[in-house]
């Protein structure tokens, strides 16, 4: 059977924010169109981060997006609004038994919630992993001179770890922006769920040493103010068309 095959066998518990967020909807919108069916919603409301804004900007403001209730209506699912940690979700969990789960949108979670799933719970990190794990991704490879791609792994109690299912680089053109490059990962994510979702089901996954591996935080100010003049290099080294 064909990994698209089995990726559509069993529906899938996707863990969401409960507010309109541009990736809980589009996954929720892939998953229904590609035919695998989402039983269940786990929208958690927003958590205010202690996390310093970036002095570049590297996301596209959007507007018109649809409240993820709504779309889980549309595509036949259950919709929980439940913090993705604690009691509430632990007891929700127990019910559902859920099977997989993919992650359009969450905080850091816990074992207690990861281990409730009989295959895993499928992250998509805008990073290749173990080279680049944790926050500020594209800005950590630029800096450190790593090809730029997404990675899905099943994930564990680490930040950015796990077993891989896939690392995929994208395209690059040398006058790509940043904002260019941040949308490309995203729709690389998108496009990967499919695959992603079949490789778990089938057990297709690689465990990888991450003992001399570290995840990266937040960008000092000094290092990202020096993005833009590093990135004509990075590009001209990296890019493939």
């Amino acid at each position: 059977m064909s990994k698209e095959a089995l990726a559509m066998t069993d529906p899938v518990v996707v863990l969401a924010y409960n507010f309109p967020h541009r990736k809980t909807q589009d996954f929720l919108f892939r998953l229904f169109a590609e035919g695998i069916r989402v039983e269940h919603v786990l929208a958690a409301d927003p958590v205010k981060l202690n996390v310093p804004p970036s002095s570049i900007r590297s996301k596209l403001r959007h507007g018109a997006l649809i409240d993820p209730a709504k779309v889980a209506k549309a595509i036949g699912a259950n919709y929980h609004v439940v913090p993705h940690q604690g009691d509430q979700i632990n007891a929700l969990l127990d019910e559902i038994r859920p099977t997989i789960g993919v992650i359009s949108g969450a905080r850091i979670l816990r074992r207690p919630v990861i281990d409730r799933f009989s295959t895993g719970i499928i992250n998509f990190h805008p990073g290749l992993i173990p080279e680049v794990r944790g926050l500020d991704a594209l800005f950590w490879s630029i800096c450190k001179d790593v090809p730029l791609g997404v990675t899905s792994h099943l994930i564990d109690h680490r930040v950015d770890a796990g077993c891989i299912l896939e690392r995929r680089e994208i395209p690059l053109a040398t006058d790509d922006t940043i904002l260019d490059l941040s949308e490309r990962l995203y729709e690389t994510q998108v496009e990967m769920l499919v695959t992603a979702i079949g490789r778990a089901r089938a057990g297709q996954w690689e465990q990888i040493d991450y003992e001399a591996t570290e995840y990266n935080r937040k960008m000092p100010a000094e290092l990202e103010a020096g993005i833009a003049e590093l990135l004509p290099a990075y590009l001209a080294r990296w890019a493939n068309g």
